[in-house]
């Protein structure tokens, strides 16, 4: 998390951001509505450019930041990173809020389960390029590793959503078998697998099913209580008398239709569903 200081410039009845490429950040968005049901929300899924992971460094800098300004002009308090392909460049955005990231929360969560040896990470090419995981785990231990594998097709198979189980289950089993594999090859059975795309617990009933050994983290979790922390520490929990129902904006550059589809099938609060433009300049 970078800018962790509260702004005095933002009301602390603010909504707090969430960041997508699309309909992924929603499985973030659904454990804080369901955690701090009191907080008001505003997510920004940039569809348009949909995937990220396949998109260069400099590119996803630009885009990221560009929403960043978008949201605080809204008047955000916090902004989450429900991205990891995002999340793997914190370092490199600006914000005058405090910025939580999906990837620390995913490595607390990751040695909630194991305090030494490997353990499996799919993830967008993007992030398996920037090390993110590795670099952010490094921070805190060196006794765990990851075996990683990016994917360039997974996240935009779940975001389209046709429907296509023939279509997922290879797509799944092409991002899985080789961390099962590597594994192997180092005398290791892989027993835990950290979804290092936000798209990917949609499917983890698919995923367990296929590959009912593994243990599946989901770094959702580590962002609730992260953010939570920070709402405690510096007072800023939503003060307004709503009795535990904050409310939820929802703002997409594209596919509107499977957006309005995902909040009915993950059973989200949705005040509002707006097309949206970025601005970029």
């Amino acid at each position: 998390m970078i800018n962790r200081k509260r702004s005095k410039k933002m009301e602390k009845n603010g909504p707090i951001g969430l960041i997508d490429s699309g309909i992924g950040g929603f499985t973030v968005l659904k454990e804080l509505q369901d955690r701090l049901p009191n907080e008001n929300y505003l997510y920004f899924g940039d569809s348009m450019r949909m995937p990220y992971g396949e998109r260069e460094n400099d590119e996803i800098i630009f885009l990221a930041n560009a929403i960043i300004r978008d949201l605080e002009n809204r008047g955000v308090k916090a902004i989450v990173l429900a991205c990891n392909t995002i999340s793997s460049l914190i370092s490199e955005l600006t914000s005058r809020v405090p910025l939580f990231s999906v990837i620390e929360a995913g490595v607390q969560e990751t040695l909630n389960w194991r305090k030494s040896g490997l353990v499996g990470l799919i993830a967008t090419t993007a992030t398996v390029k920037n090390r993110g995981y590795e670099r952010e785990m490094e921070l805190w231990t060196k006794d765990v590793k990851y075996i990683a594998q990016g994917t360039c097709t997974l996240g935009k198979v779940i975001n389209d959503g046709n429907g296509n189980l023939k279509l997922l289950k290879k797509n799944i089993e092409e991002a899985v078998e080789p961390i099962i594999l590597k594994g192997i090859k180092r005398g290791i059975v892989i027993e835990e697998l950290l979804l290092g795309c936000t798209h990917f617990p949609i499917v983890s009933g698919t995923i367990r099913q296929m590959y009912p050994e593994l243990t599946l983290i989901n770094p959702a979790n580590g962002l609730v209580r992260q953010l939570d922390k920070h709402l405690k520490e510096f007072d800023y929990y939503n003060t307004e008398e709503t009795a535990g129902s904050g409310s939820t904006k929802i703002l997409t550059t594209g596919d509107y239709d499977i957006f309005e589809r995902m909040i009915k099938e993950l059973d989200l609060n949705c005040d509002a569903l707006e097309m949206t433009e970025l601005k970029l300049s």
